[in-house]
């Protein structure tokens, strides 16, 4: 259980670790993305999502959304596939979030993202992977 309830990490700065690190591999399989877009705007936005994977990036997936709605998006890959990031724009603002933590999971497994159009905190456009991993 402390394994679903560990943060999977929302960013990191591989690129000094890059040719040390061994292929991600995990025993269990991506179900599906789930995406909570959060439209904080007077106005109507469209969010743009791509998931990248090993073996290249998934199509980019727009999701228009009105004012000051949350709006649900679930992409579900066709095959079992691993993930490497979720890929976000919105407006002025592009991001990424590189997915980690997941290559010892031996179950089955879900990820879910928040993307607010502006977050609470600081006003500005946000990316990010929330901690639960559970379907």
């Amino acid at each position: 259980m402390r394994r679903r309830q560990a943060l999977l990490g929302t960013t990191a700065v591989l690129s000094g670790l890059a040719g040390c690190m061994s292929p991600f591999r995990s025993d269990g399989s991506l179900g599906e993305v789930n995406v909570e877009l959060r439209n904080t705007d007077e106005q109507a936005r469209t969010f743009h999502l791509a998931l990248e994977t090993e073996s290249g990036m998934l199509d980019w997936k727009s999701h228009h959304t009105d004012a000051s709605v949350n709006e649900q998006v679930t992409i579900t890959p066709d095959e079992d596939v691993s993930p490497v990031a979720l890929h976000g724009a919105v407006g002025d603002f592009a991001g990424s979030v590189n997915i980690l933590g997941v290559g010892e999971l031996d179950e089955d497994y879900c990820l879910r993202f928040h993307f607010w159009y502006a977050h609470p905190a600081d006003e500005r456009p946000q990316l990010a992977q929330a901690a639960d991993i559970e379907c």
